[in-house]
C-alpha cells in the first residue's frame, strides 16, 4: 500500500482527474512504490512491456540507441510524467531506457490496472494517446532520420507538425510523374523505388524520399511501392523548407545527398546553399585502424613457419607453400596497410577480387606482349643496360596491370580519391605476387632452398617501393580523367586538365618503374637509385592518401554531422566499434556513421 502522500499526489494528477473516489481507490490500491538510487534503470530498452509508471519524486533520463548503435538522450523527465505507457498501448517492446538522475521514487502501474483505469476515464487515454504521438514521433525523428541533430527542443516541435502513416504491402505511395508536396520518411518496413531510369532500390527504416523533388521543383522521378507492411512519417514542404532554411547542418546534409544522387539537378536547387556546405574541414583526421598489424603478424609468422619446414623436411610441397606463402605475404600486408588508411571502404573480398584478377589478366598479357615485342624480336633485348629494355618493359607492365582498374574506376560506385589509391594497389600487388612467385619457381629444385627463400624475402621486403605503389598513382591518373563534377575535390576542373593530369602521373609510374629495372654496373649505384625510386613513389603515395583521407573525411562531415550527448550516466553508454555495411552499394564506414556517404542511404548495425 502507498502513502497518503503518494495518494493525495495520484488524485491531483491531470489524467486522473474527474474519476470517482471509489474507482480510483481500485487503482491505487494496485499501484506499488518503486525506489531508485541514482543510474539504476527504470525501465531497459527491448525488455518486454508489462508495466508503466507515474514519476512521483526525483527525474529520470530517457536513452535509446538508433540504427547505429549510437545512444540518444531523447528527453529528460520529472514528477508527473508517465513512462513505459507506449509499449503497452502499442503492444510492443520498449522503444528506450529509463534511468534514475539522483534518488527516484516512482508508482508502478502494472497492465490490468493501466487497462482498467483506460477503460474507466476516457479524458485519460486520450490525453496518454497525444502524449504518446509526441514522444512516439519525437524519437523516431531523433534515432533514425536525417533530422536528427537539431536540437531536443526545436524537435519537439517539429514531431507535433509529422505526420505518421501506415501502408499495407503493395500500396502505391508515390506514382512517377506526380508532383510531391511532402517529405516521406520510413520508420519501419520496406519500401521498393522504381523507375525506367535507375535501378530498383529499396528504402528502409531510416531512408528517406522527396528531398529531391522539394529542393528543385521537378517531379517525382520514382514509383514508390510498400514491399511490405510499413510506417511512414510524412513532412509538408513548407516545413521542409523553413527547417533547412534555419539549421544549416540538415540544409548541408541534403545537399550533400542530391549531389550523391543526382548530381546534375544541383544547378535546380531553388534555395540557397550556403558557403557551409563547401566549407574545408578543420578537425583533424581520425586515426587509422590498426587492423592490419595482425594481418602482418599472422603472414609473417605463416611464412616463418613453412619457410622452417621447406629447410628442414625437404619436401616438394612443402616448397610450394613457402613459395605461394612468400610470394603473397609482402603484397598482401601491404593492401591492407593501405585499406587500414581508408574511411570509406569496400569489403575485403572485393580488395582480392582485384588482387587475383590483375595476376590472372596482367602477368599473361604482359609475357606475350613482351616476348612478341621485345625479347624475341631485337637483339640484346634481355640486356636491362639499354634504356629502351627496361623503359618498353614499365610500359607494357603498368599498361597491363591498368587493365582490371580502368573497368573498376569507371563505375559509379568508385567515388572517392582513396578508391583509387586502394584498388590501384590491390592490382598492383597481385601482380607483383605472381612475380614474387615466378621468380621464386626458378629456384625451387635447389637442394637447400636457400635461394628460393632468399629471393622471396628480399622481394616481400621490397614489395612496398614497386608494383602496389606505381599502380596506386597511376590508378589515381585514372581516376582523376574519368570522375564526374561530383568529387569534391575536383571541383570544377576542365577535361584537359584532367586527362593532362593522368597522363603525367602514368608517365612518372612509367619511369620510377624504368629506373628500379634498369642495369647499373655500379651495384651501389644502383642500390642508391632503387632507395631514391622507392622513397620519391611512397612519398607520392603518401601525399595522395592524406589528400583521399581528407576528403572522405570531408564528405563524412557533411552527410553525418557530429551529435554530441549529455547523457548523465557515460558508463551505461557502449562504446561504436563496428564498421556499418550498406545494403545499397555495399561499402563499408566507420563506426557512429549514420548515412553512407556513396549512396546516401541509411546505416544499420545487423
Amino acid at each position: 500500500m502507498i502513502s497518503k502522500a503518494a495518494v493525495d499526489f495520484l488524485r491531483d494528477h491531470p489524467f486522473l482527474r474527474g474519476i470517482p473516489d471509489d474507482e480510483l481507490q481500485n487503482v491505487i490500491n494496485a499501484i506499488t512504490l518503486v525506489s531508485l538510487e541514482d543510474g539504476q534503470r527504470l525501465l531497459m530498452e527491448a525488455s518486454t512491456s508489462k508495466d508503466c509508471f507515474i514519476l512521483w519524486q526525483g527525474k529520470v533520463q530517457v536513452t535509446s540507441v538508433n540504427l547505429v548503435g549510437k545512444t540518444l538522450l531523447l528527453a529528460e523527465l520529472g514528477p508527473g510524467e508517465l513512462v513505459g505507457e507506449m509499449g503497452l498501448i502499442r503492444n510492443e517492446q520498449r522503444s528506450a531506457s529509463v534511468t534514475a538522475i539522483g534518488p527516484v521514487k516512482a508508482l508502478r502501474l502494472d497492465r490490468p490496472s493501466f487497462e482498467y483505469l483506460a477503460n474507466l476515464s476516457p479524458l485519460f487515454y486520450e490525453s496518454v494517446l497525444v502524449n504518446i504521438r509526441i514522444r512516439m514521433i519525437h524519437s523516431m525523428l531523433r534515432k533514425a532520420t536525417i533530422w536528427s541533430v537539431i536540437p531536443d527542443a526545436e524537435l519537439r516541435g517539429l514531431a507535433e507538425i509529422t505526420m505518421f502513416k501506415k501502408v499495407t504491402k503493395g500500396e502505391e505511395i508515390i506514382v512517377e510523374g506526380a508532383v510531391i508536396d511532402h517529405f516521406f520518411m520510413i520508420n519501419s518496413g520496406s519500401i521498393e523505388l522504381r523507375g525506367q531510369k535507375r535501378r530498383k532500390t529499396v528504402l528502409r527504416e531510416g531512408d528517406f524520399y522527396g528531398e529531391t523533388e522539394l529542393l528543385t521543383d521537378t517531379a517525382a522521378s520514382h514509383t514508390l511501392i510498400a514491399v511490405e507492411d510499413s510506417e511512414l512519417l510524412i513532412m509538408g514542404k513548407l516545413e521542409f523548407i523553413t527547417i533547412l532554411d534555419y539549421y544549416a547542418p540538415v540544409r548541408q546534409q541534403l545537399i550533400k545527398v542530391l549531389n550523391i544522387r543526382t548530381p546534375h539537378l544541383l544547378e535546380k536547387v531553388t534555395i540557397a546553399i550556403g558557403e557551409e556546405s563547401i566549407a574545408e574541414d578543420k578537425e583533424s583526421l581520425p586515426k587509422t585502424k590498426d587492423k592490419w598489424i595482425d594481418q602482418l603478424l599472422w603472414l609473417v609468422g605463416g611464412f616463418l613457419v613453412v619457410s622452417f619446414l621447406a629447410l628442414f623436411l625437404h619436401s616438394q610441397w612443402w616448397k610450394i607453400a613457402t613459395l605461394i606463402v612468400g610470394g603473397v605475404v609482402g603484397p598482401a600486408a601491404f593492401v591492407a596497410f593501405v585499406r587500414s588508411q581508408q574511411l570509406i571502404g569496400f569489403r575485403q573480398r572485393r580488395l582480392v577480387l582485384v588482387f587475383v584478377s590483375t595476376a590472372v589478366v596482367a602477368i599473361p598479357l604482359a609475357w606475350y606482349l613482351e616476348r612478341i615485342w621485345l625479347f624475341e624480336v631485337k637483339a640484346n633485348s634481355s640486356d636491362f643496360s639499354q634504356l629502351y629494355v627496361p623503359l618498353s618493359v614499365a610500359l607494357i607492365e603498368e599498361t597491363a596491370k591498368l587493365l582490371i582498374c580502368v573497368m573498376l574506376v569507371r563505375t559509379r560506385k568508385i567515388q572517392f580519391l582513396m578508391d583509387a589509391v586502394v584498388f590501384g594497389a590491390a592490382a598492383g600487388m597481385g601482380f607483383a605476387a605472381v612475380e614474387s612467385i615466378i621468380y621464386g619457381w626458378v629456384h625451387l629444385d635447389e637442394a637447400s632452398s636457400i635461394g628460393m627463400l632468399t629471393v622471396l624475402w628480399m622481394r616481400a621486403l621490397l614489395s612496398p617501393f614497386g608494383h602496389g605503389t606505381w599502380t596506386a598513382i597511376a590508378t589515381v591518373g585514372i581516376w582523376y580523367a574519368s570522375s564526374m563534377h561530383k568529387n569534391s575535390s575536383l571541383g570544377d576542373v576542365k577535361p584537359w586538365t584532367r586527362w593532362r593530369r593522368a597522363i603525367e602521373m602514368f608517365l612518372v609510374v612509367v619511369v620510377m618503374h624504368a629506373l628500379w629495372n634498369y642495369h647499373f654496373e655500379p651495384g651501389l649505384m644502383k642500390a642508391g637509385v632503387m632507395a631514391v625510386v622507392g622513397i620519391m613513389g611512397l612519398f607520392l603515395l603518401f601525399l595522395l592518401i592524406r589528400r583521399g583521407r581528407r576528403e572522405e573525411f570531408h564528405a563524412l562531415n557533411m552527410l553525418n554531422p557530429t551529435m554530441n550527448e549529455a547523457i548523465r550516466h557515460d558508463e551505461q553508454v557502449k562504446p561504436m566499434t563496428q564498421e556499418l555495411y550498406c545494403e545499397g552499394c555495399g561499402s563499408m564506414s566507420p563506426p557512429g556513421t549514420r548515412y553512407c556517404t556513396r549512396c546516401s542511404q541509411a546505416l544499420r548495425i545487423k
